[in-house]
């Protein structure tokens, strides 16, 4: 052993000869960008708005408190969503064959860990010898815990058509032409932690055109939530009260957050389970509210929930001012203006579930059940392609997942059923063919009756029903830093589903090459492409279905100029074709200035891009940095200009200032939006400003 010891530490001592100035080189590594590329690469798949507070307030925590990657469990690691199943595994292994690490640059002896993966998780990770934690105390908590108060507004400067002036007789004859509130958005955000032991909060929020302490929202807010989570108590692994998500398997029957689809990170395709969880985000739907708890037996864990809520619905009749029956489920959060006002909590659900799960060093297995109930049955207009949609009041879930691995294979899956018999399966497999290539495999089978509410699992289209498919990812590093990811997803639709009137089928494949010159500079360069069968309206008035395809073509490139200066570069275009309708092509050009003043606790950063596509088809999103907790990924089509820019002022290390201002100018429109939202003119405005109070 006193070899074995003297051997490491010669060793240690010459790669902090080798490597040590470049890794002291980097004071300040990305933590920010890091997060925002991939949010940027979740969000470009999808034309959904999600929240990714979940994700963000995860790494600002070991932002705050890094993790130790000697005492770190393998949920502490998944937690950092940035690491894959190789690289947990063999860090883990590592640590048990060799013992604690004694620095940070140990991690380049880990199999599987580039420079650029250590860059990246630093900022959350630290080493330390800590064995033991120390016993939880209230007055600790009491003294030392954290609190934050957000307060946000935001607005659209321009003048959208539901905010317009109108006659008194024509909003009697139709009172949804105007918005009931102000055109202001508002926040406010209280939140609690203290280490990962105790966390509650709350949030509230306005939105657009609602009313704020007048007419149907004479108490504030249009939406209220609040929260407690505690961890690690005696048996109780978690007791969550309020409002919590709940996330288990890979998201057949349960995954109510966000959840990674096709992604650069190709070899991250297995959901990460974290159970029960507080919720603090502005999502008004994907949320449980009620308690939770999970209760730890050595290898065994044990959880089980329940939840009541109002939800939003389309009414169809009453009985007695009791709702009876409604056509569809509301998920918009909106209730500006009557008719959304008469869906909100318009009946009542009701969430029972429970997972056991066992928990081996090489294996995972888990069951978990679900059944959820309304106060109002649910009537939709049958329809070919909805006819196997869920209707009635009740149904139920249950299903079985896994995870074991051996040498360097990793296997994963789920497979579920519903009420009424409809089955969905869903199989993986990671595997390391070489110190230089991993491969990712993925096959789903979802029967065109299974029915599950609050499913999220690996799909191309939004609900896990009527789909299979199979998706075959890679990761390749040819040499020193390069490297190479792409993956191929083939689907197909079994039954005909909105918008395709027979059955359907498509391909996606994509290729991405990074390379890092330098810790200061890094590029890489994209293609994707995607085809599919939707209906073409056809003269005789039969919809045919013809083939839509989707080619997109990207370079970015980040640079650090100066440790207070950096600069991104991106050029992307994109070209839609329909068969026998010719092609649509677009292209977006933006530049990124980063900046950080040092004599002031001041930084800025700001965005010009120019854009131009022939058709909304052919739009192209972009991520863009936003004041915390606001996310903005908007879709540059059309002709013209988008500009931005975001301040963050810190005073006295417990108020920050956040102040944003952004416009889009189209230089061939006169009428921008539809609708309530409709602005008459080519620009497009809009400001936010937030403070955050640390005490």
């Amino acid at each position: 052993m006193v070899f074995k010891s003297i051997v490491k530490n010669i060793i240690l001592i010459f790669i902090l000869f080798l490597f040590g100035q470049k890794l002291f080189a980097q004071q300040e590594p990305i933590t920010k960008q890091t997060l925002e590329d991939l949010i940027e690469d979740i969000a470009s798949n999808t034309d959904a708005e999600i929240d990714y507070s979940s994700l963000y307030d995860d790494l600002n925590y070991y932002l705050n408190n890094p993790l130790n990657i000697n005492t770190a469990t393998e949920e502490d690691l998944e937690r950092l969503h940035i690491l894959n199943d190789f690289q947990i595994k063999s860090l883990l292994d590592y640590i048990e064959k060799n013992g604690p690490m004694l620095s940070v640059y140990e991690l380049q002896l880990v199999f599987g860990f580039s420079m650029d993966d250590i860059l990246m998780i630093l900022p959350f990770i630290q080493i330390s010898d800590e064995q033991t934690e120390q016993a939880f105390k209230f007055k600790n908590a009491i003294k030392y815990g954290n609190h934050q108060v957000f307060l946000r507004g935001q607005e659209v400067l321009e003048e959208q058509v539901g905010y317009s002036p109108i006659s008194d007789s024509a909003l009697l004859e139709n009172p949804n032409s105007r918005y009931l509130g102000s055109s202001y958005k508002m926040y406010t955000k209280y939140k609690y932690n203290y280490k990962d032991k105790i966390y509650w909060g709350f949030t509230a929020e306005k939105d657009p055109g609602e009313e704020f302490f007048e007419g149907n929202n004479s108490n504030g807010f249009d939406y209220y939530s609040a929260h407690v989570q505690i961890n690690d108590v005696s048996v109780f692994k978690t007791i969550t009260l309020g409002d919590y998500q709940a996330k288990f398997g890979q998201g057949l029957l349960l995954w109510s957050d966000m959840a990674l689809g096709k992604t650069p990170y190709v070899l991250n395709i297995r959901k990460k389970a974290q159970g029960l969880r507080k919720y603090s985000s502005t999502n008004e739907n994907v949320f449980m509210r009620g308690a939770g708890t999970t209760i730890a037996f050595k290898n065994a864990e044990f959880s089980v929930f329940y939840s009541k809520k109002q939800i939003d619905a389309n009414i169809i009749d009453s009985v007695d001012n009791e709702v009876a029956n409604v056509s569809s489920f509301q998920n918009s959060g909106y209730h500006a203006i009557p008719s959304q006002i008469v869906d909100k909590d318009a009946i009542g659900e009701q969430i029972i579930g429970g997972n056991i799960s066992y928990n081996h060093k090489r294996f995972k297995i888990g069951i978990t059940g679900l059944t959820y109930s309304y106060d109002a049955s649910l009537l939709k207009d049958t329809t070919p392609e909805n006819q196997f949609d869920f209707r009635g009041k009740e149904n139920s879930n249950l299903s079985i997942d896994y995870q074991f691995g051996f040498w360097d294979f990793s296997f994963f899956g789920e497979e579920a059923v519903s009420e009424n018999g409809g089955k969905a399966f869903l199989n993986g497999m990671l595997v390391n063919l070489a110190p230089q290539i991993s491969l990712s495999a993925m096959h789903r089978y979802y029967e065109k009756n299974f029915q599950s509410n609050y499913g999220n699992a690996f799909a191309e289209s939004s609900g896990n029903n009527n789909e299979s498919g199979f998706y075959l990812g890679v990761e390749i590093h040819p040499i020193k830093h390069w490297k190479v990811t792409g993956y191929f997803d083939s689907y197909k639709f079994p039954w005909i589903k909105t918008g395709v009137d027979a059955p359907s089928e498509g391909y996606e494949w994509f290729v991405q090459t990074d390379f890092a010159a330098s810790r200061n500079l890094n590029m890489y360069l994209r293609i994707k492409n995607e085809e599919k069968l939707v209906n073409q309206n056809a003269v005789s008035g039969i919809d045919e279905l013809t083939s839509e395809k989707l080619l997109k073509l990207r370079f970015n490139i980040n640079t650090k100029i100066t440790d207070q200066v950096a600069l991104k570069n991106r050029i992307e275009t994109s070209k839609f074709t329909e068969d026998n309708l010719g092609s649509d092509y677009g292209y977006m050009i933006y530049q990124d200035v980063f900046y950080d003043l040092r004599k002031i606790p001041l930084s800025f950063n700001m965005r010009f891009a120019i854009f131009d596509t022939d058709s909304y088809a052919a739009r192209i999103y972009a991520y863009e940095s936003d004041i915390l907790y606001a996310f903005s990924i908007p879709a540059y089509y059309s002709k013209g200009s988008r500009m931005y820019f975001n301040l963050k002022y810190t005073i006295h290390d417990f108020i920050d200032i956040w102040l944003r201002y952004s416009q889009t100018y189209y230089s061939d429109l006169d009428v921008i939006s539809s609708g309530l939202n409709q602005i008459n003119g080519n620009t497009k405005s809009e400001i936010k400003a937030q403070v955050r109070i640390k005490l």
